[in-house]
């Protein structure tokens, strides 16, 4: 379909206008099809087809819509038994053959479609075989519809033709109560809603998709903007020359400052190995031997001494000269203890 242009626009640019006519009135239809060939008869053969396609498509989808509505609508007239078998047959149609089967949520539990119709075959069967049954609700609905259409085409209430009474209780109560004020209001106001669309279309939706295009142009250009300074940002970040020289020189020192302490530990290893022959740990284990003898021959001698100096110690100034003698040993040993500690 040709989409219609500002009058604004047709008036600002005369060269524009002459080949929009042109197109709209000469070279393609009012659905956006060609008339050059039109006249050819190949080409009406295939109109014909492509007609009688659309014709047989509007068809079936206004069966479907029709059981839908008997499926759903309360208002259908249709028995409550039969709503069940509709409704499933209505999912059937309007499910399309390469997804019968299958599980949206987990595709593992999906079924062949042989599989489905197979599951399906007991409820196709039972439809066929209510087909009498549901003729005359389908029957309503359709002719509902009709009226609903006539009423909305016809320009004149008084020669619309007389409506089919409805045939069921429910359908005959709503359609009663509403069939002569639609007669009598929905055409002047379908026209004159119908008017204001068309002045809406000429005049506010170009204005709007200028409005639309200038303000969608402002989007893209801040999108834009934004997308450039994340790009500053990341550079100077994270992926930028500056930002990759510091992060590689800092690996490189970790680098550096590894290998140097891995220096350091072969260094030491060196100076223990060289320092710590077995000849100076055999002299040093037998130093350390003659210093606890000697520790203990010294302990033995500091015993005898004060077992002396108690035996002979008494009243008098040789008791206190033995008492502070004594004394002094005990702090020594414990200034020793204090000072051994202190190195450890």
């Amino acid at each position: 379909m040709i989409p219609p242009c500002d009058p604004t626009i047709l008036e600002s640019n005369p060269q524009f206008k002459r080949l929009y006519q042109q197109l709209t009135t000469t070279v393609l239809n009012s659905d956006g099809s060609t008339r050059a060939n039109d006249a050819q008869p190949a080409r009406q053969e295939v109109l014909e087809d492509l007609n009688n396609c659309r014709v047989r498509h509007a068809k079936r989808q206004i069966e479907k819509q029709t059981l839908r509505r008997l499926a759903f609508d309360p208002e259908s007239g249709l028995a409550d038994e039969y709503r069940d078998i509709v409704a499933i047959i209505v999912l059937y149609l309007e499910t399309p053959r390469g997804q019968i089967g299958q599980d949206i949520d987990d595709p593992g539990n999906s079924i062949e479609s042989s599989e489905a119709s197979s599951l399906l075959a007991p409820d196709i069967e039972a439809f066929y075989a209510n087909i009498p049954i549901l003729i005359p609700s389908f029957s309503n609905a359709l002719t509902s519809a009709i009226d609903d259409l006539r009423a909305i085409t016809d320009t004149d209430s008084s020669t619309a033709e007389p409506k089919e009474p409805p045939r069921t209780p429910r359908v005959r109560t709503r359609q009663a109560t509403t069939r002569s004020t639609q007669q009598a209001l929905l055409n002047p106001r379908f026209g004159e809603r119908l008017w204001q669309l068309r002045q809406a279309q000429l005049s506010e939706l170009p204005t709007a998709r200028r409005q639309m295009a200038a303000t969608a142009a402002e989007v893209l250009a801040a999108r834009a903007q934004v997308l450039e300074r994340t790009v500053v940002l990341l550079e100077r970040a994270k992926h930028g020359a500056l930002s990759r020289a510091t992060k590689a020189k800092a690996e490189h020192l970790a680098t550096v400052a590894q290998g140097i302490e891995g220096k350091l530990g072969v260094i030491k290893l060196d100076i223990g190995s060289t320092i710590y022959t077995p000849e100076t740990i055999s002299a040093l284990t037998r130093y350390k031997q003659h210093l606890q003898v000697t520790r203990e021959r010294l302990e033995e001698r500091r015993e005898l001494a004060m077992e002396e100096l108690n035996g002979k110690s008494g009243s008098g100034p040789l008791g206190d000269i033995t008492r502070q003698y004594a004394d002094t040993i005990k702090e020594m040993d414990a200034v020793e203890t204090e000072i051994k500690s202190l190195e450890k």
